[in-house]
């Protein structure tokens, strides 16, 4: 909670107390008109409101009511079920705060919508003329400013909600208050000029996912010196805006046998040109054909790709298929809908896959036994971990959303701030060894990591 919630709810239950105690009412009233309204005022303009100190909001008022008149214990008990309720809901529903920084580089972040007008829309029946458009939001070093604007965690939040409560199974104003999140990224700062060129990674999100999932994964890496891109898959995404405020909604909700790859053929293959579409525009970025607060700054010969799920195989394909990729991470992928051929030739690419001990218990029981065998027809260089009391979600920023977030989405029993810490680590750690020449401590056993096993 935040320090003005703190203090609000403390003083509400020192009001409560002197209820239940029935201490001079005088008293309360003083404490009450001293403290409690100013403390309530301060928060609403430095903190804001959100809808989990709704309940506390009304204790407020309660209070005012109870310290007046004379009250039958059974609406005293009531009370004070309703006071646990106003510190159970912002306690188990927190702003998000995002992981601590280790690295040398304020980050900054920029957002483009680029349009491919090689390739047409597939998703859109409704308009043959149309074609591939992508939001791409880059996270990079960038130069410390005294006052900056904080780059937003969720854009759009307002027209997001619904979308995101129908893909987490939840209703929608559950997230409105993600907007009160203050992530490390700053708005369009100008790029660190003093270690550039600087290595990239390129990120896809999962089916019905989107990149602000992964923004402590993001933040991290461009922390420590890399330029982070990630990106929206149209249609594939929880739902995409653009800037002119049309709306990409969700469309991928393909329906066959779960280990067909043909019914994902063609999804995945407009993923993996949505990837090297956006190396293609980099390369232009890189020679001042496009203009771009990173001009001059990219390092377009140590490109790493990274996704979780289905990103995780869409960055296995194009990695397959785009020899300009350096390194290749996949987190709990889903690889059954990866194309045979890619299993059987393997990637020329070092390759790290890290995920949950097993997916014997879920829709795709050969996820594990094709990864394997990928594994086994790499060329490159191949590690596969996998992370005890792991579930799918702890691969991107859910385990952030709650103490209790395990109850709703599929997150394991592992502490959520130690989750997001080992897979962001091992991620930056693996990109340093392949893309930088930095061993990794982690990926060569230097040091016990007891979540670890070593597949």
């Amino acid at each position: 909670m935040r320090p003005f919630e703190i203090i609000l709810l403390t003083l509400l239950g020192v009001g409560s107390i002197q209820i239940l105690f029935g201490i001079e009412k005088k008293d309360q009233t003083k404490l009450l008109l001293k403290f409690i309204f100013p403390v309530f005022l301060i928060h609403l303009f430095l903190e804001q409101y959100r809808w989990q100190m709704f309940p506390a909001y009304g204790s407020i008022l309660a209070l005012v009511f109870l310290q007046k008149y004379s009250i039958h214990s059974v609406i005293k008990f009531l009370f004070f079920i309703w006071m646990g309720l106003s510190v159970f809901l912002p306690a188990a529903i927190p702003i998000i705060k995002m992981p601590d920084l280790s690295g040398p580089y304020t980050i900054g972040s920029t957002i483009n919508h680029w349009v491919d007008e090689s390739r047409m829309e597939w998703f859109t029946d409704e308009d043959p003329d149309d074609i591939r458009q992508i939001m791409v939001q880059f996270w990079y070093p960038a130069e410390k400013v005294k006052k900056a604007k904080r780059t937003p965690y969720v854009d759009n939040i307002n027209t997001r909600i619904e979308s995101i409560g129908i893909a987490g199974g939840f209703p929608g104003f559950l997230v409105k208050h993600i907007k009160l999140t203050k992530t490390n990224s700053y708005i369009d700062l100008e790029a660190d000029s003093g270690s550039a060129p600087f290595p990239i990674i390129i990120f896809s999100h999962g089916i019905t996912s989107m990149r602000y999932l992964h923004t402590s994964f993001a933040e991290k890496l461009a922390n420590h010196g890399y330029v982070v891109i990630g990106l929206d898959h149209s249609y594939d995404a929880n739902i995409t805006i653009f800037p002119d405020g049309s709306i990409a909604d969700y469309r991928s909700d393909i329906t066959g046998h779960p280990d067909s790859i043909i019914i994902r053929k063609k999804q995945i293959n407009t993923r993996a040109s949505d990837i090297r579409f956006i190396i293609d525009q980099l390369e232009r970025i890189q020679s001042g054909e496009i203009k771009h607060v990173l001009n001059g700054y990219l390092d377009a010969n140590r490109i790493g790709v990274a996704g979780h799920s289905f990103g995780g195989a869409t960055s296995t394909v194009v990695s397959f298929l785009d020899s300009r990729i350096t390194a290749t991470l996949a987190l709990d992928s889903w690889m059954n809908p990866v194309p045979r051929e890619v299993i059987e030739k393997g990637l020329m690419q070092p390759f790290l896959h890290i995920g949950r001990p097993h997916w014997d218990d879920s829709d795709y029981p050969s996820n594990y036994s094709l990864l394997d065998a990928l594994i086994q027809n790499n060329r490159g260089p191949s590690h596969r971990i996998t992370i005890k009391n792991t579930l799918h979600m702890d691969y991107c920023d859910a385990p952030l959303f709650s103490p209790l977030v395990q109850i709703i989405l599929d997150v394991g029993k592992m502490n959520r701030h130690r989750s997001v810490y080992l897979v962001n680590q091992i991620s930056l750690e693996f990109f340093d060894q392949y893309l930088q020449n930095t061993p990794s401590l982690m990926l060569n056993k230097k040091i016990d990591v007891p979540e670890f096993h070593y597949n």
